[in-house]
């Protein structure tokens, strides 16, 4: 499925990483979830994007420590 998206933005306009990022964006790092499953997904989100360095280390490392403190959030 992943690959038929990225295709598909291959033939409409969006060539390579930077155009892919400007599309998706970077607001989701550290984004808060309401419940440890909503955190879940966040976190399955980000990390293929940071395992194929779309997103920065920074952005990725800030998404990380973010998720971790939601969770102690979610556990209080």
């Amino acid at each position: 499925m992943t690959a038929i998206l990225l295709a598909g933005c291959g033939t409409s306009g969006v060539n390579g990483v930077p155009a892919l990022r400007a599309a998706i964006g970077s607001s989701l790092a550290g984004a808060k979830g309401k419940t440890v499953e909503d955190q879940n997904k966040i976190d399955r989100t980000m990390a293929p994007g940071c395992a194929v360095k779309l997103y920065t280390a920074a952005e990725c490392d800030r998404h990380t420590k973010a998720s971790a403190a939601r969770r102690v959030e979610l556990k209080s």
